[in-house]
């Protein structure tokens, strides 16, 4: 009856063994990431009078610590695209931001093609504003380099074991000088898996 345990549990072991091995080969230790979408102004007034939509694109990578945790990199662009307001009876005005973002990532069903996340972190930005009254163009006089917070959900669609799309929506506040500019954004983006690793 020992012998007959035996030969039934050392194979199952050892299925068990390779297969876990088998799935950790798999595993992507680092993914580059692009994507696009568009934001929308949400405060504060005095900035939503003049801006109210525009787009964004980012480029970056993902460090994966696991299938279910990662940190993500990005730099970013956005601008938003002026509205003639009746308020200021501005000719022209332009918004323009460059930033970089730590994030980490947390993924919850790791082993489906349709994988949801949450993800939140910092950034620091470059902002540049410029409006025009009157013909004379002038610059904004505060600090340009700023930080600031976002933070959101989103959802991959794995197409393979190296390529995913992925949507992703949230809200970003900005520290421009004390006043907190807050927009929301949503993108859309694919995800390139670049090296395997044994084990995470």
């Amino acid at each position: 009856m020992r012998k007959k345990l035996l030969k039934l549990i050392v194979p199952a072991a050892l299925l068990f063994v390779t297969g876990q091995s088998t799935f950790a080969q798999f595993e992507q230790k680092f993914t580059l990431q692009t994507s696009g979408g568009m934001v929308m102004a949400l405060s504060p007034d005095v900035f939503t009078e003049i801006f109210e939509f525009g787009f964004s694109i980012d480029a970056g990578a993902q460090y994966n610590f696991s299938r279910k945790f990662s940190i993500v990199g990005m730099a970013k662009y956005a601008t938003f695209i002026f509205m003639p307001d009746e308020l200021f009876h501005l000719e022209k005005a332009t918004y323009n931001m460059l930033g970089v973002s730590l994030c980490p990532k947390v993924r919850f069903f790791t082993r489906s093609r349709l994988n949801p996340y949450l993800y939140g972190g910092l950034s620091m930005n470059y902002i540049g504003i410029k409006f025009s009254l009157d013909g004379i163009e002038t610059r904004s006089k505060k600090e340009p380099v700023c930080f600031g917070a976002l933070g959101g959900l989103g959802i991959d669609y794995r197409l393979n074991d190296n390529i995913a799309l992925f949507w992703q929506g949230g809200v970003n506040r900005v520290d421009y000088d004390v006043i907190y500019i807050d927009g929301f954004f949503q993108q859309i983006g694919v995800n390139i898996n670049m090296f395997k690793a044994k084990s995470l």
